[in-house]
């Protein structure tokens, strides 16, 4: 069985957070998940995008596909995200 606790805190500079739980939690294993909010431009999804079209430009659909899983986001790229991505460098 599972349970669910949830908090609210900031994170600091340092990025690290110290989070004391009620008694009513068992001691034993359990499960962090960090749930997050930030804002993104659609500029910077183009300039990313323009920045890993030039840096890794092939034709092999392989070496695109490892160039692809090199190239770090901010967050997953959905099918959707993929395709406004391209449209918008079309524009």
């Amino acid at each position: 069985m599972q349970a669910y606790y949830e908090i609210e805190t900031n994170i600091p500079s340092n990025h690290q957070l110290q989070i004391q739980l009620p008694d009513s939690i068992p001691v034993g294993r359990a499960k962090i998940a960090i749930i997050y909010e930030f804002t993104e431009t659609k500029s910077n999804a183009g300039s990313a995008l323009n920045t890993f079209l030039n840096t890794y430009q092939t034709e092999n659909t392989k070496d695109l596909i490892t160039a692809i899983k090199k190239f770090r986001v901010k967050k997953p790229l959905s099918n959707q995200d993929i395709k406004a991505l391209c449209e918008e460098g079309r524009a």
